[in-house]
């Protein structure tokens, strides 16, 4: 039982698995582009819809590119860790007797 829970893996592969479906990729860039067009169609100002373009590209590098990338980082530090025998899969220093 013990050589199974070291090899199991609490983790998600991709950041996406762990969020809801309002919450994907998908449902993001949909978001954006209906923000950007609203503000042009509502005010025809280009100062107003360059601002949330720039606004809308600095969420999209944070939460499509940034997040999910740091996310895979910490996942395969942690397996390895995990490998390499140092924690166990909750993250806790294994104890060498």
């Amino acid at each position: 039982m013990e050589g199974y829970l070291d090899h199991l893996s609490l983790e998600y592969d991709s950041v996406w698995d762990t969020k809801p479906s309002w919450c994907q990729p998908w449902t993001i860039v949909v978001t954006g582009l209906s923000i950007v067009a609203c503000s042009w169609v509502i005010l025809h100002s280009v100062l107003v819809s360059s601002l949330a373009v720039a606004l809308i590209a600095a969420w999209w590098y944070i939460f499509l590119y940034s997040y999910p990338k740091s996310y895979s980082e910490m996942i395969a530090e942690r397996r390895a860790r995990v490998a390499d025998g140092f924690e166990d899969i909750y993250g806790k220093n294994k104890k060498t007797l």
